[in-house]
């Protein structure tokens, strides 16, 4: 195929890259990765193109297919077993412990990126964080919502903090001021300082240090004016920084809201009830549990 002969190199770099990383990536990554080098130009034919290269080299073998990923759909199905003892037996490993009811800080996760979802959830998962993906202007419930889960935090007595990951162009940057005047406006309860906000990524020393590859803003987006009068018209999408990176600004983030002492603590009693339960399901294993 001529198409496949003629971009032979550039399926050796996408081969690289895919090969660097230990998680799936989207396509948008990919193509980040591209960019950044200077391997293709940073426009819409080149993504095509390489969509298609990725394409066609799945097809024949020369990429695999668990090095992609693609977030925006997902197959939605309950849980179900074969069996009660298979049932016990997921029961057995899935008992994790609260690991911030101890803490001094309570905290969230929020970006705008579902298509990166994927890279931010197995950190947040390993932590016990909340992961909102904010897909935009929020609903008013959303953010009551919200406001509520810090209300009952600051109640208890812990330090509130909000850190938010998305694009640097007018939306990203729209979204984030929007919802830190809308998560405070409800009455009688947070004030500003209740809430710590912090946008960690990205940021202009983030798209400097890592030279992150730029596009024009949407003329078309509400907040563009406002963008450009503060920064530029050159924007940046979160996608392109790279997956490492992202996964490791995410584990920073957390770690700093962490008492080690506590955490310790709490991880030791989590496995304690961990054995006691296992204990307990295997007591019940060989127990007939007689029909109604």
């Amino acid at each position: 195929m001529a198409f496949y002969k003629k971009n032979k190199l550039k399926l050796k770099q996408v081969q690289k890259i895919v090969s660097e990383y230990k998680v799936p990536m989207t396509l948008r990554q990919i193509f980040y990765r591209m960019v950044v080098p200077h391997y293709i130009p940073n426009n819409d034919k080149a993504y095509n193109s390489l969509s298609r290269l990725c394409v066609i080299a799945r097809d024949e073998g020369s990429l695999d297919e668990q090095s992609f990923a693609d977030r925006l759909r997902e197959i939605d199905k309950p849980s179900s077993w074969i069996d009660l003892p298979s049932f016990l037996e997921t029961a057995k490993h899935s008992y994790r412990k609260s690991m911030w009811e101890n803490q001094e800080n309570y905290i969230e996760i929020w970006s705008e990126k579902d298509a990166l979802r994927g890279v931010i959830a197995p950190i947040t998962h390993r932590y016990d964080v909340p992961l909102l993906i904010v897909r935009g202007q929020l609903s008013r419930t959303a953010v009551w919502e919200a406001y509520s889960r810090f209300l009952d935090a600051s109640e208890q007595g812990k330090r509130c903090n909000l850190f938010y990951f998305g694009d640097f162009d007018p939306s990203g940057i729209g979204i984030y001021n929007s919802l830190k005047k809308r998560m405070l406006k409800f009455e009688g309860g947070l004030l500003a300082q209740d809430i710590k906000f912090e946008r960690v990524a990205l940021s202009e020393k983030q798209i400097k240090k890592y030279d992150l590859p730029k596009i024009k803003a949407k003329r078309d987006d509400p907040n563009y004016k406002k963008f450009v009068s503060e920064y530029s018209d050159m924007a940046v999408e979160l996608d392109a920084l790279p997956p490492t990176v992202l996964m490791e600004l995410v584990e920073n983030t957390i770690h700093k809201c962490i008492d080690p002492k506590k955490w310790e603590d709490a991880r030791m009693l989590e496995k304690q009830e961990q054995n006691e339960l296992g204990n307990l399901i295997d007591s019940l294993q060989g127990v007939k549990v007689p029909r109604k």
